[in-house]
């Protein structure tokens, strides 16, 4: 099953991790409650793929520099 990462704000592709040669739990996913996995991963069944929402360091610095953006719905698409 690949895990696959990309940005929640600019929806870029920014990696994919084989999840064959790796643990959940290897990944930090373990810790995480039931609410915070629901919000940053969702699995595709059919794909056996697991996508997981982060923030690339464009996004990073843009809402870094300015905050005001996180006010809109889509702040940086």
């Amino acid at each position: 099953m690949d895990i696959v990462y990309y940005c929640k704000h600019c929806r870029s592709f920014l990696g994919t991790i084989d999840g064959t040669k790796t643990s959940f739990g290897s990944l930090g996913f373990s810790i995480l409650t039931p609410d915070e996995r629901e919000d940053i991963m969702e699995f595709d069944a059919v794909n056996q793929t697991i996508y997981v929402k982060t923030v690339c360091e464009f996004c990073e610095t843009a809402l870094r520099e300015h905050p005001e953006l996180l006010l809109t719905p889509t702040p940086l698409q």
